[in-house]
């Protein structure tokens, strides 16, 4: 199956189809939140400064965490640290960490709860996931293992120069439940139990989904720890210490 790496090039510039697709999602995420925010009351001048500050902070967060899981190849080349556009290299768990403390930082500037402002952004944030994962699709990073199964396509791997065997399209996979997500998001927001409920949702859901998507990536597979990857490991953590927490917020409710 032809992927579609370079959409068009505007001259000697290559117009890439994963970043025409994350700028899409940051359009989609942000016309939703603008919707969020005006229903709950809240400034679009605050939304501007929170998705610039969780922009900023979310590739910093990405990088530094995707760096840090691979110390090995980073140690001998720290210019390459910063070199995002060599390899693309992002973590989303160091982005989601990352984004939240820009969001924090901005609403302690507005005197806002974090909560509140978390909850609003929760369903936007999974709207422009979804296309960003059909981004990696067609730029044919982040694909499955090997199948037999009739839904297998053949991406491409620049680092080897090779064709891959019909694989999982794990990308899509994701896709797809993120956008069960959002739909379940979108409709638990109107009755959450307490302030930052939609956000835990958010935690949980996608922390079950990507260690859920993980055992048929195939990028994923040279980094097991004790049967699990680091990515299923820190999801299982996260969604762990979230649901703790959401069960003791209902309870004390």
């Amino acid at each position: 199956m032809p992927l579609h790496p370079i959409l068009f090039r505007l001259g000697p510039i290559p117009i890439r189809s994963y970043g025409v697709m994350v700028a899409l999602g940051v359009i989609a995420g942000l016309w939703w939140a603008r919707g969020e925010f005006q229903r709950r009351k809240l400034s679009n001048d605050l939304l501007y400064d929170v998705a610039l500050a969780a922009i900023a902070l979310g590739v910093v967060g990405a990088r530094l965490l995707y760096v840090a899981l691979n110390w090995s190849v980073y140690r001998t080349n720290l210019p390459a640290i910063a070199m995002i556009w060599a390899d693309g290299g992002l973590s989303f768990h160091g982005a989601a960490l990352g984004g939240a403390m820009g969001v924090w930082w901005v609403c302690r500037r507005y005197g806002v709860a974090f909560a509140k402002v978390a909850d609003a952004l929760a369903p936007s944030l999974t709207l422009g996931h979804i296309f960003g994962r059909i981004g990696c699709f067609l730029n044919g990073c982040c694909y499955g293992v090997p199948t037999t199964l009739p839904i297998g396509v053949t991406f491409h791997n620049p680092v080897l120069g090779i064709d891959t065997l019909p694989s999982h399209p794990a990308q899509l996979y994701e896709a797809a439940g993120l956008a069960l997500l959002f739909a379940w998001l979108v409709r638990y927001r109107t009755r959450p139990p307490y302030e930052g409920a939609v956000l835990a949702m958010w935690l949980m859901g996608y922390s079950l989904l990507r260690f859920l998507v993980e055992f048929v990536r195939a990028g994923a597979t040279a980094k097991v720890v004790n049967g699990l990857t680091e990515a299923q490991w820190l999801s299982l953590m996260l969604f762990c210490l979230t649901l703790a927490y959401h069960r003791w917020r209902v309870q004390s409710a």
